[in-house]
């Protein structure tokens, strides 16, 4: 959890420093639909909900990105419904591939995965653990108003490929109404 803290404030910190020479930030609120893809997995898919910022520098099409999102997850098997949830944030960028009205981009990101406890009815049988990984992803900015844009995006998420143990990889699609403030 320390290094969790630590993380979130040298960020902070970091998106100030960018957020003072940007051309543009964007924050927004979004959600999707989270599709389990590890064969080991227990749990179903479902939706997905969270925040996104997005800093651009002045005359480069890259943009830096963070991202959190909540993934709620459970499993009826039998009468008996499993539930655990996951925790994702990302720090990482984005190159847009044509400029316009229509912007699309690719992505890249760090991931710190924070995996709830999981539960059957009120008894836990998995503890909390934090891993980290890597995301790739594709995606279009809409520009719907010269303030507020849509962004429509898929991500293929190796939540757990830096860190030892069992592999929880996902794919989000996500839809994000970001508003620029700067």
């Amino acid at each position: 959890m320390k290094s969790f803290m630590l993380y979130v404030i040298t960020f902070s910190f970091f998106l100030f420093v960018f957020a003072a020479q940007a051309q543009t930030i964007k924050v927004g609120l979004g959600g999707g639909y989270t599709t389990i893809t590890s064969s080991t997995s227990t749990f179903d898919s479902g939706f997905h909900y969270g925040g996104k910022v997005v800093v651009g520098l002045p005359m480069i099409p890259l943009y830096f990105t963070a991202n959190l999102y909540s993934n709620p997850l459970s499993k009826e098997v039998a009468g008996i419904t499993h539930e655990s949830s996951f925790f994702s944030t990302g720090l990482g960028a984005e190159l847009t591939l044509l400029p316009g009205p229509l912007k699309p981009y690719l992505a890249a990101e760090f991931l710190i995965t924070s995996i709830g406890e999981s539960k059957i009815g009120d008894v836990t049988y998995s503890e909390s653990l934090s891993k980290s990984g890597l995301g790739l992803g594709a995606g279009v900015y809409f520009t719907l108003l010269p303030i507020i844009d849509l962004d429509l995006s898929a991500h293929y998420n190796m939540n757990t490929l830096l860190s030892s143990g069992d592999d929880l990889n996902s794919l989000h699609i996500r839809l994000n109404v970001l508003i620029s403030i700067l």
